[in-house]
């Protein structure tokens, strides 16, 4: 990941990059954690190892979800291919 922050007030760019595919569920809960929960470096220890850790439970319950969610559009898609006569494709699809 690459974070880029300036001194005028612009909040800081996170880019992201994969090989061979997409994002991974993992990155993309980090981005979206990232965006989320913000943990202050002038905190005090204690509030900023909670808020750590607050943000690490928050980034494995939206990881879960989106695992969740890509099952369920597989599915969705698998039942669809399979209701237009094209079973072998579905399962292909399905094994993913």
């Amino acid at each position: 990941m690459i974070s880029v922050s300036t001194t005028m007030g612009i909040s800081p760019v996170n880019v992201m990059t994969s090989d061979n595919g997409g994002l991974s569920d993992e990155q993309i809960a980090q981005m979206a954690v990232d965006k989320i929960v913000a943990v202050s470096d002038n905190a005090p220890d204690v509030i900023r190892e909670q808020a750590h850790v607050f943000k690490e439970n928050v980034k494995k319950l939206l990881f879960h979800y989106l695992v969740l969610a890509r099952q369920e559009e597989r599915a969705t898609i698998v039942h669809t291919i399979r209701n237009s006569g094209n079973k072998e494709l579905a399962e292909y699809i399905r094994r993913l």
